[in-house]
């Protein structure tokens, strides 16, 4: 799987969990490939998720994590989300 393909799944994991919270924009523009990431937060991972701009960050409350774990199994098998900090995530493989 491309890092592309695995961008695309994400989004789309993503948007089928929080889609009723946060708008596709949103999510588009803040799930990124991490080779694309000014920050360089997350340098060994493939996609960079930033909840700066609108989507829930994990940090705080338990229902917006269980939402994240639902997305990491939503992802190919052996990718998973892991949180970074309060403001980014990020999809790395096994």
């Amino acid at each position: 799987m491309t890092n592309k393909q695995l961008l695309k799944q994400t989004r789309k994991a993503i948007n089928e969990v929080f889609g009723d919270y946060v708008s596709k924009d949103t999510i588009t523009k803040s799930v990124y490939l991490s080779e694309d990431d000014p920050g360089e937060w997350a340098p060994n991972s493939h996609v960079t998720i930033c909840t700066e701009d609108g989507l829930p960050s994990d940090s705080y409350d338990p229902f917006i994590a269980e939402g994240w774990f639902k997305v990491s199994e939503m992802l190919p098998a052996d990718y998973y989300v892991e949180t970074i900090n309060s403001a980014i995530m990020a999809v790395y493989d096994i």
